[in-house]
């Protein structure tokens, strides 16, 4: 009987110790924040014609672990700025006990398109979230103090380069419709100079499109004009002067936006005939 007794009492000692580790695993699984690491998601940098500047990225994580913990670095291949001209190291490291690392891009300004990026993204390692930007948000819940992760849908970082502009950034977005070879543009200052233009044949009135120029159809082109205060109009134009519409499904559209606040100057969509026109204003 005393034996039987012991072994009932190893079994009991035994299953009370894996329900017990059974139950701190579940709790882990309860904490939405555990184990995130993601890259900051996006920021400007200035980069004058031919100059050479060094940005510095983060990486975050939702919690702290006593090691350091260090991940491999990729270039996404929507990166358009010229490999040439940009050096991103192969990792980054998250020191031990801390939340956040760092890493530097080195970038040159050569052959720079305003608006071009540097995308960074991580390698996958297993056991960590990377799928989810980590936005630690602290609120305290019945006296305890708790973090909460905002979702995105992806962990890449980009690097957005820009020339230095002492006034305002204006982006110029269109995506088209299903002929992207009918759609053109202008822009003009207020003693309606033509300050730039896309779509036009050498002889600057022939619409030729932008097919011609690599565009698909319902792709998006942008460009970015820093624009001191003043006047401007915008002309957009469709050869084919049914706007840009090809369905009730298939419409194209295009918005004139402030980059430095995010105000909308001026959009549209749709069919507007064979031109539309927008004039607005820059403070």
């Amino acid at each position: 009987m005393k034996f039987i007794n012991k072994i009932f009492s190893f079994i009991f000692a035994v299953t009370l110790i894996f329900s017990f580790s059974a139950c701190e695993e579940d709790n882990s699984l309860d904490n939405p924040s555990e184990n995130y690491v993601s890259l900051e998601a996006s920021k400007i940098v200035e980069v004058a014609d031919g100059a050479t500047v060094v940005a510095t990225g983060r990486i975050l994580a939702s919690e702290a672990k006593n090691y350091d913990r260090t991940f491999n670095l990729l270039v996404d291949a929507s990166t358009n700025h010229s490999a040439s001209y940009y050096s991103v190291p192969t990792s980054v490291t998250i020191p031990a006990n801390s939340k956040e690392g760092t890493y530097q891009v080195s970038i040159t300004g050569t052959n720079l398109v305003d608006g071009s990026k540097i995308v960074v993204t991580l390698q996958p390692a297993n056991g960590t979230n990377m799928n989810t930007n980590y936005t630690e948000t602290s609120a305290y819940i019945d006296g305890k103090l708790v973090n909460s992760v905002t979702s995105v849908t992806t962990a890449k970082s980009s690097f957005v380069l820009y020339r230095p502009c002492s006034s305002t950034r204006v982006k110029i977005s269109i995506t088209f419709d299903n002929y992207p070879e009918e759609t053109a543009w202008e822009l003009y200052d207020s003693s309606f100079t033509l300050l730039d233009s896309g779509g036009f044949g050498p002889d600057g009135t022939t619409i030729t499109g932008f097919a011609a120029l690599g565009y698909a159809d319902q792709s998006t082109f942008s460009n970015v004009k820093c624009l001191t205060p003043g006047t401007y109009t915008f002309v957009i134009y469709d050869d084919f002067g049914d706007g840009m519409y090809t369905s009730a499904t298939i419409s194209g559209n295009y918005s004139l936006s402030n980059l430095n606040n995010g105000v909308l100057f001026a959009s549209g969509s749709g069919d507007f005939g064979g031109s539309s026109i927008h004039e607005f204003t820059v403070q």
